[in-house]
């Protein structure tokens, strides 16, 4: 079917590729990369990404949900899938019968899902979370060896895997608090060790982590952010990734205004001097976030066009006076990506918007379809 609406977002799977390639060559070979999709691949299309990533050699998939595993199964995904968020309290059953591997926190949990195993005549591969320092998920370092000893009561369950979150891997400043997770890792690891607890896969390292902190690698490594493109911190000079996901739009209207004309709700921007202004086709329902009113850029011709007033549902306005070529309507508006020389990334919109990139690439919704 064709495709009426303008906007859309072309992701660049091959460049997936290369980035995979680059996060190999950044741990020890003898670690397994688990490659984060959760979030609909951080927005740039799940199954799509996990087909490509699989092909290239990525060992495991992370999900948060029980229903993105189950998505990734029925696309043929065939790699093991890590829900990192556990299968909560009525996805036991769900997750074993599309042969998810939870990641477990809580001993209720735990029961769950060696109850559904053992309706189901099996045994559940599961990973076990010890909170080391990010206080989200995970068992408390001081019910540990408890909570070894319960999980011990449930035969239906093996512990193929124990794991971490570091919480400060992205900010130079946590260097010390993250070595205090790592220490503490490592010794959660041998007291499971020391309860006869024999998990193969030890895994705590994120993005940050990886570039970081390489101690963290153990068995396996969890990339997201990498994976798509972006480096956590912005400046580690060995990295080769490059954003794999361009979003735009076209030119709806051009019009011209003289000073003294207010632009979109609440007329936050009035003209200051004749303008001319592009109606663009896209909003904060599309995930051109709303922060972005007064503060945002698109591109056009080539060159960088500020957002005017606020951002609506559907709509933006654009200053385009300053283009060097005439706008017209149709022309291409890139919300994110390159044009000519310049480019916009989903750190440039975030520090606009004033949150993080994970947060852009997240937030672009459905309904701009990705194609590749």
């Amino acid at each position: 079917m064709k495709q009426l609406r303008p906007t859309c977002a072309v992701v660049d799977l091959e460049q997936l590729q290369k980035n995979l390639k680059c996060v190999r060559g950044l741990v020890p070979q003898s670690a397994m990369i688990l490659a984060a999709v959760k979030g609909d691949a951080y927005g740039h299309g799940a199954v799509q990404c996990a087909e490509v990533l699989s092909a290239a050699g990525a060992d495991w998939f992370g999900v948060a949900l029980v229903e993105e595993g189950r998505t990734l199964r029925k696309a043929g995904i065939d790699k093991p899938i890590l829900c990192m968020g556990g299968a909560g309290p009525f996805g036991a059953a769900e997750a074993l019968a599309h042969r998810l591997t939870p990641l477990i926190s809580h001993i209720d949990e735990a029961r769950a899902i060696a109850a559904a195993a053992q309706s189901a005549g099996t045994t559940a591969n599961v990973h076990i979370k010890v909170d080391t320092g990010m206080g989200r998920l995970g068992v408390p370092l001081h019910h540990w060896a408890h909570f070894l000893d319960r999980v011990a009561d449930f035969p239906q369950l093996h512990i193929e895997g124990i794991a971490s979150h570091l919480a400060f891997s992205e900010s130079p400043a946590g260097t010390v608090q993250t070595q205090e997770q790592i220490r503490r890792f490592e010794e959660a690891a041998h007291v499971a060790k020391a309860r006869g607890v024999h998990a193969s896969i030890l895994h705590t390292a994120n993005s940050g982590a990886i570039l970081q902190h390489p101690s963290s690698a153990f068995d396996m490594v969890r990339p997201g952010l990498l994976l798509y493109g972006y480096d956590p911190q912005q400046k580690d000079p060995r990295i080769d990734v490059h954003p794999i996901m361009r979003v735009t739009t076209q030119v709806l209207v051009v019009r011209d205004l003289p000073s003294g004309v207010a632009l979109s709700y609440g007329g936050t921007f009035v003209t200051d001097r004749p303008t001319r202004v592009a109606t663009l086709p896209v909003g904060y329902a599309d995930g051109f976030p709303r922060a972005l009113s007064n503060k945002g850029e698109v591109l056009i011709h080539g060159a960088r066009a500020p957002i005017l007033g606020r951002v609506c549902m559907d709509m933006c306005i654009a200053d385009v006076t300053d283009v060097p070529i005439d706008v017209h309507p149709g022309d291409e508006a890139v919300i994110l990506g390159r044009q000519g020389a310049e480019i916009i990334d989903a750190w440039d919109m975030a520090k606009h918007a004033n949150t993080i990139p994970y947060e852009i690439l997240t937030g672009f919704s459905e309904r701009i379809p990705r194609t590749s």
